[in-house]
């Protein structure tokens, strides 16, 4: 669901709130107190559907609570998430399960994917060669990946290693003639004050008559060093950043590196599609501590944990770019997902758990989006407030992209983030309270502006 308009919300202390959303990235910025009371009002009135709020896009909102409005806790949503990536495989799974009398019909393990019943009990005998002839042909995509992998890591280190020897060379070359440029400069300097006097840089006799001669000498070469020693500022100036080449292989690796990903990521999800119907070929006994039943069980953990890793992979890239590496990654606790990374005193701190429960959120909703969750958009959770401002101004980007993936994307916040970035946002309404008579809600100027030159 996506909220369209506030149609008189009423929240906290403050007089009921009317106004248009939009798609996009969308912000209602007001005091910490006011933020939070509509934060809590805003999910609150779309959940349960007691006015206060249009909504369009409404489906069946079963599952998607918790990625859409941070309602309960981050492992919610994470089991969310879970239940859309693992999709059909696990829906097949618990059907199996169900069938050998391990779950009562009803009470599957997971109920917010709707599958079909063709899709979860299909004609597993006649899919299963087509499943093992995508398999091999997915592993063979894979090879070819890690081999093209392995060919432009080799290129990116060897361009680097040219580049950062040209580099070293060219500094080296440069140093080298301002210390000859300043060795003549100081000779000069001693002819001029000492005049005929002046004792011959060669063998120390007084210059005399040969003055003239060797003052001349000596500029011309301190001007011909001068010259080459400009050439060698401008050769490290050119190279003082990547060249275009490096760079260019850099990009392809980065895209050749995100294809072995996904490409692994096919290639697991085939299998367990494999085993799956592997499992599912013969007929399950209906003892719940069967071999068969216990195969079955452990095979539905690991699609849980198959796409739980997907999620806080993706969520620790997003991590990464919110602080800008200081989470390096998030790894999976028996508490819940933590941060790894550089930490002050090697424990994460409140801005640290903010960055991972917020970059978990985000990795939740847009993966369970891409899985076919009815999921058209996301209110910010609390965390945003609790991030450095450094930290919080690189996370309007990815919540920009995270908006043109879900369609709408809602930041309720106390801060001055929108004056920070106001082109980041598609819209943005002030909280009041204001003068007598004036609306609750202001609209503020955001966008990125277009600015037409004549002559």
């Amino acid at each position: 669901m996506r909220i369209a308009r506030l149609t008189g919300l009423r929240a906290g202390d403050l007089p009921p709130l009317d106004g248009e959303l939009g798609p996009g990235l969308v912000a209602l910025v007001g005091s910490p107190e006011a933020a939070s009371e509509v934060r809590r009002a805003l999910v609150w009135s779309a959940a349960v559907g007691e006015g206060g709020v249009a909504l369009t896009d409404v489906t069946d909102r079963t599952g998607i609570e918790a990625l859409w409005g941070g309602t309960g806790g981050l492992v919610e949503a994470l089991d969310a998430a879970i239940v859309w990536l693992a999709g059909p495989a696990l829906a097949r799974v618990e059907a199996a399960l169900t069938a050998a009398g391990v779950r009562r019909p009803g009470l599957p393990l997971s109920t917010a994917a709707p599958v079909s019943e063709e899709r979860a009990n299909g004609d597993h005998r006649r899919s299963h060669p087509n499943a093992v002839a995508e398999l091999h042909a997915r592993e063979h995509e894979l090879r070819e990946l890690r081999a093209e992998w392995a060919e432009v890591t080799g290129d990116v280190e060897q361009a680097t290693m040219d580049w950062l020897r040209e580099r070293q060379d060219a500094e080296t070359q440069l140093q080298a003639y301002r210390d000859r440029a300043r060795e003549l400069k100081a000779r000069l300097a001693q002819l001029e004050a000492g005049g005929p006097d002046a004792p011959c840089p060669t063998c120390g006799r007084p210059l005399a008559d040969h003055l003239k001669d060797v003052r001349v000498q000596l500029r011309e070469e301190w001007e011909s060093v001068v010259q080459d020693g400009s050439w060698w500022k401008r050769r490290r100036e050119q190279l003082e950043g990547k060249p275009e080449h490096l760079q260019a292989l850099e990009g392809r690796g980065v895209r050749v590196h995100a294809a072995v990903e996904y490409g692994a990521e096919r290639v697991e999800r085939v299998r367990a599609e494999i085993r799956v119907l592997e499992a599912l070929r013969e007929p399950l006994v209906t003892e719940a501590g069967s071999p068969e039943a216990r195969a079955l069980e452990r095979l539905a953990e690991e699609l849980r944990t198959a796409a739980r890793s997907r999620v806080l992979r993706e969520a620790g890239q997003l991590a990464e770019r919110i602080t800008a590496g200081r989470v390096l990654w998030i790894r999976d606790d028996e508490d819940g997902p933590v941060a790894v990374g550089l930490f002050h005193g090697g424990v994460p701190g409140i801005r640290d758990r903010a960055a991972v429960e917020l970059a978990t959120r985000m990795a939740a909703a847009a993966l369970a989006r891409a899985a076919g969750a009815p999921l058209f958009g996301m209110v910010v959770s609390e965390a945003l407030e609790w991030l450095d401002p450094e930290d919080r101004l690189r996370s309007v980007d990815v919540l920009g992209e995270l908006a043109e993936g879900l369609g709408q994307v809602i930041l309720v916040t106390g801060t001055d983030l929108v004056d920070l970035r106001p082109e980041a946002f598609a819209r943005a309404l002030e909280l009041g309270p204001f003068e007598r008579g004036a609306p609750p809600l202001r609209s503020l100027g955001v966008g990125v502006a277009v600015l037409r030159l004549s002559a």
